[in-house]
């Protein structure tokens, strides 16, 4: 699986003088999910699945106590030259997670839970790390996405799946895995990809909730 995270999805590492670029679309996507939780000076935070590290890279600066892990070599290769505490980005597999009981203020999981080989076992680990009171933050795809389905109704085909794993469920489906897990949502947000800002507008004012790409939950343990 490392292997194709490494040649598939993330290539050869960056130039460090690229490290700091985001593509516009990355950049609106990076402060739409900055929006979703306020972590504190002093609180600690871990991205499963942090990528090249765009997301913590957007919390820099603001005394966050920052952590990652990711499967890909290349991947947190970059994600070490965007933190300030390198060594706290781990490649690694996250199940198990390789923490204690109760360490994180946050853990966040932004398109990557439908990655795993058990769904049940990552989000059991995602609350096990977390503290009591803390948060979890997970993004999901929808198997019933409007794009889905016109592409059903049109050519007879069903969702493309692009990775060697990739689960789709429905919001009750996901909701219910989380739950299961020891999790309590708290709230539920939802996008619909993250492109020009008035075409995302669009998208969320005319496509039904639960027809939307993605749902993302806000939990804490139960």
């Amino acid at each position: 699986m490392s292997s194709f995270y490494d040649r598939s999805y993330y290539g050869n590492s960056e130039s460090v003088a690229d490290v700091f670029k985001l593509h516009p679309v990355k950049s609106r996507e990076i402060e739409f999910f900055k929006r979703l939780i306020s972590p504190q000076k002093g609180e600690k935070l871990l991205d499963i699945g942090c990528g090249t590290g765009a997301y913590l890279m957007g919390l820099e600066g603001n005394g966050i106590d920052l952590w990652g892990i990711d499967l890909s070599e290349n991947a947190t290769e970059i994600a070490r030259k965007r933190v300030s505490n390198p060594q706290q980005i781990l490649c690694a597999n996250a199940d198990p997670l390789p923490f204690g009981d109760n360490i994180f203020d946050y853990v966040t999981a932004l398109g990557i839970v439908e990655h795993f080989p058990s769904i049940p076992s990552i989000l059991s680990e995602m609350c096990r790390v977390i503290k009591p009171q803390g948060q979890a933050v997970i993004m999901v795809p929808n198997i019933y996405y409007y794009k889905f389905i016109w592409d059903t109704l049109r050519k007879g085909a069903g969702p493309v799946r692009h990775q060697e794993i990739e689960a789709l469920y429905s919001f009750a489906r996901w909701k219910q895995f989380i739950e299961e897990a020891g999790l309590t949502v708290l709230r539920v947000s939802h996008h619909n990809k993250f492109n020009k800002p008035l075409l995302t507008w669009l998208r969320n004012l005319f496509i039904p909730y639960y027809f939307s790409n993605h749902f993302i939950f806000i939990c804490t343990k139960k």
